[in-house]
């Protein structure tokens, strides 16, 4: 009971939940010496619920050592703290001062019949498929970093610090719920003694300066899904920074917040709008609802009274359908969930519970109201559960995404999925670029991704001509508070500022304000693309971090430097007996027919990581259990491999007629070239030549990189 406003106020609350892993890391710096400490935090301090008889009321608390946190009444936001020097157990209760919005000027997708790139992919088809993504719980382990300036508004304690992230992590919770999605915090850096890279007002160079720190500084040192930089100071129009479907990528996994106030229910929702963009979720247009919200989560103008909208659900299965959120699918071990009383139907599997199934448990098809697997029943939820029933062993339940990619296969006893790995940043990929993230940064490829084939990376000469400009259209640099001009490409960088593509047939789906600028170029023409009005979401149409720029050189962040900064350093001709390559985890993964750890002897191939890969027929059958078969007893197996038949034969026969017609036509074609009279070999000779694609004068194959 509460004393609000002269009225007596009850509280409805109940516990959250512990938003952090057991004693997770929190590094400072002491004489200039990073060290690691280890709060003790007490258990299960976070309530949430409403007050009595308010509609809309919200209630947001840690109990631990008094009350602390947020209360929303009649949308008045109100901040309680117990007042240390009291002894009579006395709280101070007051209105946060009025921060109402949020911005990260993203220009919105401008209309329901817009779509991008990635939403043209369409939902997923399988309705069983996009229920199981739906139902399961998914997580993101988040790295969360403090600056020196936000450091010292929290009094330049670390305890305090420490506890204002948890609280804040709490809060985001309470956003990201309605994608049935937990942020647990794995661990924190406190820059306590300065900032190790520059924090300028323009949050856009901020977000690329930490990210290149994250890389260099973090990733080694602690696994996460997404590292998010606090900062102190008002960055001008807009509060945030992220890049857009970067939670599980090796290269962009980065976002910075602004919390130059004390409004911590604002700066959640800031949190929670800038993790949407992680998570692949762009901004609202205006056919998005939300509870019958006006503003959502995702809109360009963030309210802390808003929550997820319609669209932002389908990008975010969108991304977990394309296997981009793989990483998002994985419990974290050592998370903390030790609790005073384990609550069946909150969604989260805890002590006794074999499953879970939140407020749906009357229709789920496996888990019971009890929390008790129905009979029958192996499993309920994860990527090697189908239909109740774990997957067979050796069935592949994470299927390659791209050349740098690898297959995760179900061990036939977990209902979970393997972690998601991919090759090791660094390794050769069509023939001369790197891998990079789980991707090859080749830039044919991505000039396809935006134009669709046949696009391809333009010659030198059109990233000469293009890039030199020094404007919207070619850079490498957009204007900041600093400098307002775009920043002209040396000679060196040419080929890290704008993405040049030529051979374009169709053109994307351009959104407000983006702008799409062809220059002729022989008969052909040089295409760029300047999107860089969404200011919270790196511009899109310039070059990917990673991607070959010359012979053993990369671009990171504009500059074209040596291929070293991708950190790899294996090598499989060793570790692997050449039989294999280095995932992200520098381990084996081995050829077919080899086995792991060290590809030296039989096997079937994978690695320690990948999950036991399938026998041949297992691993045939694996995209009809992907797609919507299980197969739990002989009489299943026989059944699939009927459907298998009759699937195979007719195609079969198929691609035999169509063999023999193309045949047959060849061969009047060589008949009718040979005739007295015709001539073919300039012509032959003009048509090889036309279809090579230009070279940067680089060999056609390097050597593996040292």
């Amino acid at each position: 009971m509460l004393l609000i406003q002269g009225q007596q106020q009850l509280l409805h609350l109940k516990v959250k939940g512990d938003y952090s892993v057991n004693n997770f890391p929190v590094y400072s710096y002491h004489n200039g010496i990073l060290e690691q400490e280890m709060p003790l935090l007490s258990q299960d301090c976070h309530y949430e619920g409403y007050m009595e008889g308010v509609p809309g009321s919200f209630v947001s608390v840690n109990i631990c050592s008094g009350l602390r946190g947020i209360l929303i009444k009649e949308d008045t936001s109100y901040s309680i703290e117990p007042i240390l020097s009291s002894k009579g157990f006395e709280h101070i209760l007051y209105t946060v001062g009025l921060q109402p919005q949020a911005s990260c000027s993203v220009t919105p997708k401008g209309s329901s019949g817009d779509t991008s790139q990635q939403q043209r992919n369409g939902k997923p088809d399988d309705p069983w498929e996009l229920s199981d993504l739906r139902s399961h719980t998914k997580y993101v382990e988040m790295f969360v970093v403090v600056n020196h300036q936000r450091f010292q508004m929290w009094g330049s304690s670390v305890n305090e610090t420490v506890g204002a992230v948890v609280d804040i992590i709490a809060l985001t919770n309470s956003f990201t719920r309605g994608l049935n999605t937990e942020v647990v915090l794995v661990g924190m850096e406190i820059w306590t003694e300065g900032d190790p890279i520059e924090a300028p007002v323009d949050l856009q160079a901020t977000l690329r300066d930490f990210n290149r720190w994250r890389q260099e500084k973090l990733v080694g040192r602690l696994r996460h899904d997404v590292a998010h930089l606090i900062v102190g100071h008002h960055p001008g129009e807009n509060e945030g920074q992220a890049f857009l479907h970067g939670a599980c990528s090796g290269g962009f996994a980065a976002a910075v917040e602004a919390f130059p106030h004390e409004d911590v229910l604002l700066f959640a929702a800031l949190m929670a709008h800038e993790l949407g963009h992680n998570l692949g979720i762009q901004h609202d247009h205006q056919a998005c609802i939300c509870d019958h919200k006006h503003f959502c989560l995702m809109h360009e103008n963030i309210t802390k009274g808003s929550g997820f909208s319609n669209c932002s659900s389908d990008d975010f299965y969108r991304f977990l359908h394309d296997h981009r959120g793989a990483c998002l699918l994985d419990r974290p071990w050592h998370q903390s969930r030790k609790r005073r009383a384990t609550r069946c139907g909150n969604g989260v599997v805890e002590d006794w519970e074999q499953c879970d199934c939140g407020p749906a448990c009357d229709h789920h098809p496996c888990c019971d109201p009890t929390c008790r697997l129905k009979l029958g029943a192996e499993c309920s939820d994860g990527l090697c559960c189908y239909k109740c029933h774990v997957k067979k062993k050796g069935v592949l339940c994470r299927p390659v995404e791209d050349v740098c990619d690898l297959p995760e296969y179900c061990n036939g006893l977990s209902q979970e999925c393997p972690a998601n790995s991919y090759k090791q940043d660094g390794t050769l990929c069509d023939r001369i670029y790197y891998c990079s993230g789980g991707w090859c940064k080749n830039p044919d490829k991505q000039c396809t991704k935006i134009y669709g084939y046949p696009a391809r990376s333009a010659p030198d000469d059109c990233y000469i001509l293009m890039n030199t400009k020094g404007n919207r259209f070619g850079n490498c640099g957009h204007p900041t508070t600093a400098n307002a001009r775009y920043e002209t490409c040396s000679d060196d960088d040419v080929f890290c500022g704008k993405l040049i593509c030529t051979d374009v047939r169709y053109l994307p789906q351009v959104r407000p304000q983006h702008t799409l600028l062809q220059v002729p170029y022989g008969d052909d023409w040089c295409w760029s693309m300047d999107a860089y009005n969404i200011t919270d979401v790196p511009d899109f149409g310039d070059v990917q971090s990673g991607t070959y720029c010359a012979p053993n050189k990369v671009c990171m962040e504009y500059y074209c430097t040596d291929h070293t900064v991708l950190q790899y350093n294996c090598k499989p001709e060793e570790l692997c007996h050449g039989k294999g390559v280095c995932n992200n985890l520098r381990h084996c993964h081995c050829d077919d027919g080899f086995a792991p750890p060290d590809c030296n002897g039989p096997g079937d191939g994978g690695s320690v990581d990948s999950g036991p890969v399938g026998k041949p027929a297992d691993r045939n059958l694996s995209l009809f259990v992907l797609f919507g078969d299980k197969t739990q007893s002989k009489a299943d197996d026989e059944e699939v491999n009927m459907k298998v038949v009759v699937l195979v034969v007719p195609i079969f026969l198929v691609l035999l007629l169509c063999a023999l017609m193309l045949i047959a036509y060849l061969w009047s074609e060589v008949q009718e070239a040979v005739s007295p009279g015709s001539s073919s070999s300039s012509s032959t000779e003009t048509s090889e030549g036309a279809g090579q694609p230009p070279q940067r004068g680089v060999p056609s194959a390097r050597p593996p990189p040292k």
